[in-house]
């Protein structure tokens, strides 16, 4: 009996302090959801804790593992990629590590560091991409490289964009390719793609790269979501994947075996990355810059060995930005500037406003606020509740694509050229 309720401490311990971090894209378990007090509705330039000049332009979201705030930059000139470690306390860089790449085709929406780096105690992992190679990176927390994969090919009519997730002592990535022939609607003239590239989902181990697992993906459209994890009945972690013409996936996490297949789920391609809701699991597809459908899938359990549709919804729905849910309820941004609740168990729209910005980086809640950065680097900050409320709009001077990152009390924003800091204890 002793022994449950130490084990029960250690983890509700290791919960408690998980939570502190943002070690992945949209934070614990991709959820976009803190319950941190510090982060202030409205605020001046003054307010800032900091605001540092990065050596290199991005979309990519910041990642903070204790005070090392990660971010990784590019150069549109040369497409050199840049690993950056930066001080949470004072915003001073502790160090930039560079990486040589070559210059190709992108979709303007795009850069050379669209990605966002996955980190945990013992450094930062990261994906760089061209249509020749997918090169996966992990360095030390003070920038020495620990090992390095090229994994082959990487065929998109956008550039790349895929973020790995780090689950247990594994890299865990989604490599969805696209389709030559399918490229060829999408590429303009004088960019040709002859070969098809290899898609996959592919575990490597976090202190070696080797390969854990490989399972190979259908695949005629890229896809750019990242996975979450999900406890199963039988308390086992499963991976779920979004990708067009792969639909919904749950795959083990300690064998890559494919558990279930929601087929037909994703006509088109996806960005959003699924988002857990209750029992339901949420993603969504489009193509251009505005979603298509937005499909709420019941993943199976004991008694039922298929998963379910629960319902679709084929308006104002966003491509880009994920979701974010809270006690039952479902918050959209869209590309087209409109916001959205969702009764998550009915997929019913509770309301459907326009704040006047558009959007491609992801809301985030915070202490019952949604944070909505739009393309010209406003952020909304809304109610998050059945009544639509505009609580204040903080501009930020530049353009923002990236994902608000929250941890020791603070917001970390990534504009187009910075990282500020707002919040915290004072």
């Amino acid at each position: 009996m002793i022994h449950k309720v130490v084990i029960c401490l250690t983890l509700a311990f290791v919960s408690t302090t998980a939570f502190a971090d943002w070690a992945r894209f949209r934070g614990p378990n991709g959820a976009g959801v803190s319950d941190t007090t510090t982060i202030p509705t409205e605020w001046t330039d003054e307010d800032y804790n900091w605001r540092v000049n990065l050596p290199g332009e991005g979309h990519g979201s910041p990642v903070v593992v204790g005070n090392n705030i990660f971010v990784l930059c590019g150069d549109p000139f040369t497409a050199t990629r840049r690993v950056v470690c930066i001080n949470s306390n004072d915003g001073k860089i502790r160090w930039a590590k560079s990486f040589k790449s070559a210059l190709h085709y992108i979709h303007n929406l795009n850069n050379y560091a669209s990605s966002t780096p996955a980190a945990d105690a013992d450094g930062v992992v990261t994906i760089w991409t061209t249509p020749k190679t997918f090169v996966v990176t992990a360095l030390d927390n003070d920038g020495e490289q620990i090992w390095q994969r090229d994994l082959g090919e990487y065929k998109s009519a956008w550039g790349g964009c895929p973020s790995p997730i780090i689950v247990d002592d594994m890299v865990i990535i989604q490599n969805d390719q696209m389709d030559p022939e399918f490229m060829k609607n999408f590429l303009p003239e004088g960019v040709d793609v002859t070969e098809a590239g290899h898609s996959f989902a592919v575990a490597l181990d976090r202190l070696t790269g080797e390969t854990r697992w490989m399972v190979d993906r259908k695949s005629v459209i890229a896809s750019y979501a990242t996975p979450c994890v999900r406890e199963t009945h039988n308390g086992e972690k499963e991976l779920v994947f979004v990708g067009a013409y792969n639909g919904m996936t749950g795959i083990d996490v300690k064998t890559g075996k494919v558990n279930w297949l929601a087929e037909d789920t994703f006509p088109n391609r996806t960005v959003m990355s699924p988002v857990l809701a209750g029992d339901l699991i949420i993603g969504s597809s489009g193509l251009g810059t505005v979603g298509d459908r937005l499909v709420a899938v019941r993943p199976p359990d004991e008694k039922n060995g298929s998963p379910e549709v629960a319902y679709r919804i084929k308006q104002s729905i966003p491509l880009v930005p994920t979701a974010v849910y809270k006690d039952g309820l479902i918050f959209l941004t869209s590309e087209t500037g409109t916001v959205s609740c969702v009764d998550a168990a009915t997929g019913e729209y509770i309301w459907r406003e326009r704040t006047g910005g558009k959007f491609l980086g992801s809301p985030v809640l915070v202490d019952g606020r949604l944070f909505c950065t739009d393309r010209r680097g406003n952020i909304f900050v809304l109610a998050a509740g059945k009544s639509f409320e505009i609580l204040a709009r903080n501009s930020l001077d530049e353009d923002s694509y990236a994902t608000p990152a929250v941890a020791n009390g603070s917001l970390y924003i990534r504009t187009t050229s910075q990282l500020l800091s707002i919040g915290g204890e004072k």
